[in-house]
């Protein structure tokens, strides 16, 4: 019961409708100003805030000022409006939120954290309230996210936070499992928050990078453009990271690094911030409530105190599993450039700062939920160990090795793929006019076709060799061309039949229902797109070994973490996938800045995060990625003690357990709330759990 009336809090705080937000219609009237500015001396009669009345005042006496001026221009209507609506929406929010932040320099909304919403500068939470309560849900040994924003009454220089030890009745949870940062916002192109196509015609003000020091990033209002810091031996320097193409910048050689831990930050009038809380809850904590604060100073003076609940969960979360089958891991997986030999490479042959940039990266992944990471690289097999050294980052990290996706390619050279062509023609003439010459030109030409495999081959047998034997084990996965078409497809067939009869081992490959006209088909296919059950249960069709993914639904790159969280989570779960494996951690070359908003003239950069030189700043996106697997990992943890209860014996279990069944097949996960859907998966197991307890 404890648990349920503390998950019907949690909603009912995180789902609240506060108001309608700052105005984005692009159009005002003297008369709606006027209007506007009479409501808000209304709630000005009605606050008793002493500095949120200073606030209303002064806005109200501003907005009076700008109605009385001859010749208001269009920005400064517009400007007006937006103030009013603001400051009224803040008036009436805190008229129904008494007791609370009643003589701040700001007023504190709690928010969720991974909500469709996109929080600017100049909007009220419409999907939170007036609090000073954090409320979090965590499994043991599990990292949960949770969000404030502050809504600035006054300008403030210096704002610190300060987080205490979390105190339980069975134990306490240090501070340190309490990480605080800002949310950036900064400009990036017309359909950034839901896509990753580039519209260079506008830049959008857009909330994504997760900072413990603001001043990372500097934003110019004016020209629309981000600068990134980079601190050079000599001294440090904002280097400009916008423009279409953006100055080439490379994250190996531009010494940019986010603080450890989180530094003052500074508030502006008017203009909302919003905070991230990132709780991660050590393994084996006792189940119970462990209650904390953190504290908050203004230009020194303390301002305020937050309290952070947490209840701990009586389990931890197992690893994830397909939800048609509780014995099939569901693999985790993201296309990546963090290879051993794009490091070396960046860092001019550094052994020292390779290593520590990609052990810091693949600990990031795994913190994410990305346990299955493919190596993206190929394997020299005259010179295999830098790539073998890369294999035992990946370990050390914390990944699971066995599978392994990724040895190598297992196509012919690119340059003979004419040589295919010529025997296509050559086949083609002889089937049109079987003559004795058109025969011997087609076996002249295969000849000359089978000729081109005898490397490939010899190069994955090797690759196979040298990387079983290093991993104990044959479960290893090689690359099929990516995306290729119908005649590459057939020209790849006799590398695929010698890969699987001959070596013994598996093939990946990007496609699409194509590929089911394949004599030979690969093992693990990405098919571009929805993930749908008919498209899983097509290919799972195709075999008993046969598994599935998909990408592009959409591309990293949209910031919305609401969005990725449900494309990279229950999505592929319901829909009977296999994993999550989608194009990219970061994109970064010679010819693409890894900080801009930028690829080429179609596509934005793709990424859920940005590199530094020894790590990665993660984005409200990534934290969406790792809540999506979060969320199998619950609906795993259900469904396996659902299966429990069905083998019990004990009838009041079999039909609680029946009910969780049902109720996770009929929910659709493309129409609830995540946050909700989280929520009941976590009550029902907490029902099955009692009554296994005999509670």
């Amino acid at each position: 019961m404890l648990v349920a009336c503390l998950l019907l809090t949690m909603a009912s705080n995180a789902f609240a409708n506060s108001g309608t937000g700052a105005s984005t219609s692009g159009t005002w009237t003297l008369s709606q100003l006027t209007d506007l500015s009479a409501k808000l001396g209304t709630e000005i009669g009605q606050t008793s805030r002493p500095q949120l009345l200073a606030y209303l005042q002064q806005v109200k006496s501003d907005a009076d000022a700008a109605i009385a001026a001859p010749g208001l221009s269009n920005d400064e209507g517009l400007a007006t409006k937006e103030r009013l609506e603001y400051a009224l929406q803040l008036a009436k929010d805190a008229g129904q939120a008494s007791g609370v932040w009643t003589d701040t320099p700001f007023i504190v909304y709690g928010v969720p954290a991974l909500s469709p919403e996109k929080r600017l500068p100049n909007t009220i939470p419409t999907d939170g309230a007036i609090t000073d309560q954090i409320r979090v849900v965590s499994a043991q040994g599990d990292y949960e996210a949770s969000s404030f924003v502050l809504v600035p009454l006054a300008d403030a220089a210096s704002v610190t936070f300060t987080a205490n030890d979390l105190q339980g009745t069975a134990g306490t949870i240090q501070a340190d499992a309490v990480d605080l940062r800002v949310v950036k916002t900064w400009y990036q192109g017309g359909t950034a928050w839901q896509s990753y196509f580039f519209d260079d015609t506008k830049d959008m003000l857009t909330p994504e990078l997760l900072l413990h020091d603001e001043n990372l990033v500097k934003v110019d209002h004016q020209t629309k453009r981000n600068s990134v810091r980079v601190d050079y031996p000599s001294g440090s320097q904002y280097v400009d990271i916008s423009g279409s193409p953006p100055a080439a910048f490379s994250s190996y050689t531009a010494p940019v690094e986010d603080s450890p831990v989180l530094l003052p930050i500074e508030l502006k009038q008017g203009e909302s911030k919003q905070m991230w809380i990132t709780t991660k809850v050590p393994s084996g904590t006792p189940e119970g409530i462990y209650t904390g604060t953190i504290d908050i100073a203004a230009n020194g003076v303390p301002a305020g105190q937050i309290t952070l609940k947490i209840r701990v969960l009586p389990f931890e979360l197992p690893s994830p599993k397909t939800y048609y089958d509780l014995d099939k891991d569901f693999y985790t997986m993201i296309y990546h450039n963090s290879r051993m030999k794009d490091a070396l490479t960046g860092f001019g042959g550094d052994v020292q700062k390779a290593e520590t940039r990609l052990l810091n990266q693949y600990r990031n992944l795994v913190e994410h939920n990305v346990i299955n990471l493919p190596t993206n690289a190929a394997i020299d097999v005259n010179n295999p160990q830098v790539y073998l050294r890369q294999l035992e980052l990946m370990e050390e990290a914390g990944m699971d090795l066995n599978p392994l996706f990724g040895v190598g390619p297992l196509f012919p050279s690119n340059e003979d793929y004419s040589i295919w062509g010529q025997y296509l023609q050559a086949k083609a003439a002889y089937e049109a006019n079987p003559t004795p010459q058109n025969l011997a030109l087609m076996e002249q030409r295969y000849a000359a076709y089978e000729q081109t495999l005898v490397a490939p081959k010899a190069y994955t047998q090797q690759a196979f060799d040298i990387v079983t034997q290093a991993l104990g084990h044959t479960n290893v996965y090689f690359d099929a061309w990516d995306e290729a078409e119908w005649p590459r497809l057939l020209w790849q067939q006799e590398m695929w039949r010698y890969v699987k009869e001959d070596i013994g081992a598996k093939i990946f490959a990007t496609g699409h229902d194509d590929h089911f006209n394949l004599e030979i088909k690969e093992d693990f296919l990405n098919w571009v797109g929805d993930p749908t059950r008919e498209k899983s249960g097509a290919w799972h069709a195709m075999g008993e070994d046969k598994i599935i993914t998909n990408y592009a639904h959409p591309h990293s790159g949209p910031e919305n973490p609401d969005l990725m969280r449900q494309r990279h989570g229950m999505w592929l779960y319901k829909a009977n996938y296999d994993a999550v494996y989608n194009y990219i951690w970061y994109f970064e070359s010679q010819y693409v800045n890894p900080w801009a908003d930028y690829v080429d003239a179609t596509y934005r950069a793709f990424g859920f995060v940005y590199p530094t030189q020894s790590d990665v700043i993660d984005t409200m996106a990534w934290e969406g990625f790792r809540e999506g697997i979060d969320d199998i990992r619950y609906a795993t943890k259900l469904k396996q003690v659902a299966e429990d209860a069905l083998n019990s014996g004990n009838s009041a279990r079999i039909a609680a357990a029946n009910k969780a069944l049902n109720w996770l097949e009929t929910t659709d996960e493309r129409k609830t709330n995540s946050d909700l859907l989280r929520l009941g998966i976590i009550d029902h197991i907490m029902k099955l759990l009692d009554l296994e307890n005999g509670n």
